[in-house]
């Protein structure tokens, strides 16, 4: 468990050093898929705005407010799949963290290097989770600069001109999600407030989900731990299981929940408050118990790293 500075400095720029082609790539890699996705949900708007424009049964075109649902709210469903694509690239980081041990000579290498186990678990996890996250970041922010740019260019400066990083936190802040997609596209949440069980239940939600992905990151973490070559896909695989198993799980327990009412209906003049505070209590309990999972993964991570042999049943 012994920590020095300077064996961590020496270890990690000995890393970056031997890594940088791979470091490198996957930089890369996240952030050409994060421009494409912001190019492909600029041409469906584009394609979507042109044609609501068009009038087929007059042949005539018509003005078109951007900021319709149609519009300037598609950007959020861009932003929705700018947030899955990163989503999978943290999945991707959280994966190849022990990338060192793929083979024998890796293992060889990095199991004598005169740093502690506790060193050199800390930079990988650093590496990988913090700064696969700042590579996400940037990632974002390039493809939101181009989005930005090319709808400054196409609609001008008075129309059309959305952020996706804006998006995204709305999403996340639940208030201007509600205001300028659900309140929009839907009959529902009429007279909707910060203190409506809608927004309560969907902020518990939203925390349950962000909760719920870091620990999912941290399962791909622990999937690399336990296997270091074909990790992410049998991590894949394993989660599709868990995954289908619970479903199933859920669909028989279903009818014990058919009174508590769908997202939509809860508006802020329901006088269903009982359901929806079991709702948003459920969404914190789980969203909680999510985060404790992931610390778990991370000890059990470390863990196993410790005990790494150059060759085991596992791993030859």
């Amino acid at each position: 468990m012994n920590f020095n500075k300077e064996r961590f400095a020496n270890f990690a720029k000995y890393d970056l050093t031997i890594n940088k082609a791979f470091y490198r790539n996957i930089a890369l890699a996240t952030i050409a898929g994060a421009i494409s996705v912001a190019l492909i949900g600029f041409m469906a708007r584009y394609s979507i705005y042109t044609n609501m424009q068009y009038d087929s049964m007059s042949d005539i075109y018509r003005d078109v407010d951007p900021y319709t649902f149609e519009g300037y709210n598609w950007v959020y469903f861009t932003a929705a799949y700018e947030i899955g694509f990163l989503f999978i690239m943290m999945q991707i980081f959280a994966g190849c963290w022990a990338h060192n041990l793929r083979n024998k000579q890796g293992r060889i290498t990095e199991l004598t290097l005169p740093s502690t186990n506790l060193e050199k678990f800390t930079w990988h996890a650093l590496l990988m989770i913090v700064g696969g996250f700042i590579a996400c970041t940037v990632s974002l922010l390039i493809a939101d600069g181009l989005n930005a740019l090319l709808t400054l260019i196409t609609y001008g400066a008075e129309d059309g001109i959305a952020s996706l990083s804006a998006a995204i936190g709305d999403i996340y802040t639940v208030r201007g999600f509600i205001e300028n997609v659900i309140l929009r596209s839907t009959p529902f949440g009429v007279g909707l407030h910060d203190n409506s069980p809608a927004v309560r239940a969907y902020q518990a939600m939203t925390f349950m989900i962000v909760c719920g992905s870091i620990s999912q990151v941290f399962v791909y973490f622990l999937g690399n731990a336990l296997k270091y070559k074909y990790n992410i896909i049998l991590t894949y695989i394993c989660l599709q299981v868990i995954s289908t198993i619970l479903s199933i799980l859920f669909f028989i327990g279903s009818a014990t929940l058919s009174s508590i009412p769908t997202f939509m209906e809860l508006s802020a003049d329901t006088t269903e408050t009982d359901p929806v505070n079991i709702v948003t209590l459920w969404g914190y309990i789980l969203g909680g118990f999510a985060l404790i999972l992931a610390f778990v993964f991370i000890w059990w991570s470390y863990n196993r790293y410790t005990k790494a042999q150059i060759t085991s049943p596992f791993n030859k």
